[in-house]
């Protein structure tokens, strides 16, 4: 039997106790065996380090790092550092996969060298139910917004060729990594099953920063402005009109493209 490629968890917390048990535990019962989970305590000032110490003394394959406050980026940069798998997936310390996304995605990664990132389904729970919608994955549609979760698994060499996840942004850090992980080529590849769930609450990074979105999207085409500007005919239009996202997808369909993506 050929050996499981080891999966590095990467998972930051900041003040988790109400939720970062659950989060261990749904990492134990997956149909999954090697993996590790570096979880980076972002100075909390509760009971979440004594919950995950508690834990890695049980399970060796739970690490507990400690670091002063940091940003989120940097926080995720500092977990895959500690990191030594084959594979990366983020899943943040409230959220819960199901057991099987792991041995799924890494066999259509282990399959697929081609392959650069795998993601599956989303659902929200919690505060609010129901299919996360995310726009079918093309490039073209990348450039446009991030459609592709934060808990996709990708390869760390990967990740190395990039500058990891940008300091400068949050909630649009993987975003900006996707487009630098693929700007060139690979393919995605999406899961079509509800592996990946949501937990929706007072401090969910994205309610967090809704009101910022217009703002992330300018850093992203900043990031990203040789990309952007040798792709499209006219970049700044994705940018300047701060209606996007209520406007959404139909507006911008339309953008015409230098040439053909692949």
């Amino acid at each position: 039997m050929m050996t499981e490629p080891r999966v590095s968890i990467i998972t930051p917390c900041y003040n988790r106790e109400k939720y970062i048990q659950e989060t261990l535990e749904c990492l134990q019962k997956m149909n999954y065996q090697n993996w590790e989970c570096i979880v980076v305590d972002d100075e909390s000032n509760d009971k979440t380090a004594e919950i995950v110490k508690k834990n890695a003394d049980q399970d060796t394959r739970i690490k507990y790092f400690f670091q002063n406050k940091a940003t989120l980026p940097v926080t995720k940069n500092r977990a895959i550092s500690y990191s030594s798998g084959k594979y990366i997936l983020p899943v943040d310390s409230d959220d819960l996969i199901s057991p099987d996304y792991v041995r799924e995605a890494v066999e259509i990664l282990e399959n697929n060298p081609n392959t650069k990132i795998v993601y599956c389904d989303g659902v929200f729970f919690g505060d609010r139910k129901g299919k996360w919608k995310l726009y079918p994955y093309s490039f073209e549609q990348l450039l446009i917004g991030n459609c592709i979760h934060n808990s996709a698994m990708f390869r760390r060499s990967d990740f190395d060729k990039t500058n990891g996840y940008n300091p400068n942004l949050f909630a649009s850090e993987e975003w900006d990594l996707w487009l630098n992980i693929l700007k060139t080529g690979g393919d995605v590849f999406k899961i079509e099953k509800d592996h990946f769930f949501y937990r929706k609450h007072a401090g969910s990074t994205i309610d967090n920063y809704s009101d910022k979105k217009a703002e992330m999207r300018k850093l992203v085409y900043e990031n990203n402005k040789e990309l952007y500007t040798h792709l499209l005919e006219n970049p700044i239009q994705l940018f300047t009109e701060l209606q996007f996202y209520k406007e959404k997808y139909n507006k911008y369909r339309r953008l015409t493209f230098r040439r053909p993506l692949k």
